[in-house]
């Protein structure tokens, strides 16, 4: 493990709502952005070309989810807003309808849809990069709000504001796990160890979904992780072998 130039900015808007994968007419959302949205959001600060059809992309272009993934970056998230959610019933185009009249949209009418949304949600994203350019590139756009596309929290119409915090350095931290140690990020469970691996606090709101890490070009989902958190954005204990320290902030662990 070496030392790695970190890019940490907040991110938040009034809701936010990221699909869980197991869900179908009622949509629920996950506690905190996945890996892969993550990935979208700074694909649109960086106008990097987005499809021109499903699974096909302008000749030479990568795909979003590829330039961020797990080989070429590392993203962790803290929690800065306690989880709130609530349902909201959406306006959606009644796709039934849709297939008798795919020429006018108007007939098709609508059909009102529960989403399960996070209500005020705000986040801190920790990012470190293999290209340090793309890292210099994101920090001057993020710093000037120079957005390409307008980024998003989960759905277009939940516009998301983006500030930076600053670029600065990780310091890795070797451990032979025999204690806990506090991160203020999420914990993905598939890097703990010991026995038990993680201490909780009783009085704390833990919660662990199964998440997506890794997407391919035609969004097909590569890699899932459990990930740990606490609600109100307390720190969670754990075992691991490595990890990274952050002057000023604290204990991160990337998903």
């Amino acid at each position: 493990m070496n030392s790695k130039d970190i890019l940490i900015f907040d991110i938040s808007s009034e809701y936010g709502h990221f699909r869980k994968y197991n869900t179908t007419t009622s949509p629920l959302t996950y506690s905190i952005p996945t890996r892969t949205a993550i990935a979208g959001v700074l694909g649109a600060i960086l106008g990097m070309e987005r499809e021109i059809a499903d699974g096909v992309y302008p000749e030479g272009a990568t795909p979003v989810q590829e330039y961020f993934g797990k080989a070429n970056c590392e993203i962790a998230v803290q929690i800065l807003h306690p989880v709130k959610k609530e349902n909201v019933a959406i306006n959606l185009i009644n796709t039934a309808g849709a297939r008798e009249h795919f020429y006018n949209l108007t007939k098709a009418g609508r059909t009102q849809i529960e989403f399960e949304l996070l209500k005020e949600p705000r986040f801190r994203v920790f990012l470190a990069i293999k290209d340090q350019d793309t890292l210099n590139k994101l920090a001057e756009r993020i710093r000037l709000k120079k957005h390409y596309f307008s980024p998003y929290l989960g759905l277009a119409q939940f516009t998301a504001t983006v500030d930076f915090v600053e670029v600065t350095m990780a310091e890795p931290v070797q451990s032979n796990g025999s204690e806990f140690v506090e991160f203020i990020t999420a914990v993905n469970l598939s890097k703990v160890i010991g026995e038990p691996p993680v201490e909780f606090d009783y009085s704390a709101m833990y919660s662990a979904n199964n998440m997506p890490m890794e997407m391919n070009r035609v969004r097909e989902v590569q890699e899932y992780s459990e990930i740990l958190i606490e609600k109100n954005g307390q720190p969670v204990k754990a075992r691991v072998k490595e990890y990274y320290r952050i002057n000023n902030h604290g204990n991160i662990l990337f998903l």
